[in-house]
């Protein structure tokens, strides 16, 4: 199932644009947002469960890699630690310069690099029970720093720790197209990108059955019923529904509950980068009610509540919400999605990234200071909360996020942040 090493990579991994064709051997270069990278070579190595005890460090690598991570995390801490303490002296007065131990040793537990990225080209991760307590976990598509291999990796709620990660299914240029994971009852179902399906023990990692499929998977849906079916989109049209109880796939069309990400036109609530699949509960503007000063963008509903994204038209179109009954099209509120003055918020372009889940509908927007996240009563229109995102270094453009009656999950480049969904506070972020 090997591609020319030409064609093994046709969207950029940063930005998801089309690439141009290369010559075998050449950098591959993105001329949408010059991201360079070379093809990596053939990467077929068997593939491997480590499970992971939450909140403990996975075992070390080679003493060579070991090495070269160790000079660079120690120069990059001193480099952090020496920001952390100028910008803190700064802030006290002249008779305590000196940063303390505790300060110190604090700034260097921060600046030590996670060994993976969080692959936000697979999207949001997929909420799941894992590692117990009580409280949600997830599961997800990860990179390794070392190699860039992918992964599939399974986090407890609790304190974000890894549990389990199964793989390497090769490298991102070689997988990223035809990899996807999705949760059915006590199952996780894997296709790679040699054709293979894989099902996952949720709570160990095992592999408990593999099955070779026609050619590689293009999309892959769960179905919303319960049942531990997920329909499976193939590059050779070839679909099929498999069921992950019995162990068998028949051919199917698609299914009405698997919305087709490719065919998706306009604004979806995936953003501008089109994260992840589509949502089943996302609807096109043309549901939303007629309001005067207002042009819906997009609608997303939750049983008998709905709300419009939307913009203020005519007129600067700072974003708008608006939200009303599914079935009678009343409106029973409209707020601006930013809170505070709007004279600083960025108009309607952070792309309808936006979710609506246990009552909560929940945006993102901007300004000329920093990033938002905001969250709504779906019913009453009353603003719960509204958080500032995290300030990164460099793109901080959040690139997708979903929610669950829980949990609020962020992707921002290569991390991903976990917020509560109650308070907006932040529960923690995993990733580099």
């Amino acid at each position: 199932m090997s591609q020319p090493r030409d064609v093994l990579a046709r969207n950029c991994p940063v930005c998801g644009a089309q690439l141009d064709a290369t010559p075998p051997g050449r950098a591959i270069v993105c001329r949408y947002c010059g991201h360079s990278f070379q093809p990596a070579p053939e990467f077929n190595p068997p593939q491997r469960v480590i499970v992971i005890g939450p909140g403990t460090r996975p075992l070390g690598a080679p003493v060579r890699r070991a090495v070269g991570r160790s000079i660079f995390s120690g120069m990059f801490s001193l480099i952090v630690v020496g920001v952390v303490a100028f910008v803190s002296m700064r802030g006290r007065s002249t008779s305590s310069l000196v940063p303390t131990i505790a300060e110190m040793s604090s700034t260097i537990a921060i600046a030590v690099p996670a060994t993976f990225l969080w692959d936000t080209v697979a999207g949001p991760p997929i909420p799941a029970a894992v590692g117990g307590g009580g409280v949600e976990g997830f599961v997800g598509r990860i990179r390794s720093r070392g190699g860039d291999a992918l992964w599939i990796a399974a986090f407890e709620g609790k304190k974000l720790g890894q549990v389990w990660k199964v793989g390497p299914f090769g490298t991102h240029s070689e997988g990223y197209r035809s990899t996807f994971a999705e949760v059915v009852g006590r199952d996780v179902i894997v296709t790679d990108y040699r054709a293979n399906l894989h099902v996952v023990d949720l709570a160990t990692g095992h592999e408990t059955r593999t099955l070779k499929l026609t050619d590689r998977a293009k999309g892959m849906c769960a179905s919303p019923d319960g049942k531990a079916h997920v329909w499976i989109e193939m590059t050779d049209e070839k679909n099929v529904l498999f069921d992950a109880d019995a162990g068998t796939s028949t051919l199917s069309p698609r299914p009405a509950w698997c919305p087709d990400s490719y065919a998706s036109s306009g604004d979806d609530c995936r953003g501008w980068l089109k994260r992840g699949d589509a949502r089943p509960g996302c609807k096109g503007p043309d549901v939303a009610p007629k309001v005067a000063g207002f042009e819906a963008e997009n609608v997303i509903e939750e049983g008998d509540l709905a709300v419009a994204f939307g913009k203020k038209h005519p007129g600067t179109a700072t974003p708008i919400v608006v939200g009303f009954d599914p079935r009678t099209k009343a409106v029973r509120w409209q707020q601006a999605l930013a809170s505070g003055d709007q004279a600083g918020v960025e108009e309607s372009s952070t792309a309808v990234m936006d979710a609506l889940a246990g009552g909560r509908f929940v945006a993102p927007y901007k300004t000329s200071k920093a990033f938002y996240l905001t969250a709504f009563d779906a019913r009453s229109g009353q603003r719960v909360w509204d958080v500032t995102l995290q300030p990164l270094i460099g793109i901080d453009t959040p690139e997708g996020f979903s929610m669950s009656a829980t949990r609020v999950y962020v992707m921002r480049t290569s991390s991903l942040e976990v917020y509560d969904a109650a308070n907006g506070a932040l529960v923690g972020s995993i990733g580099d």
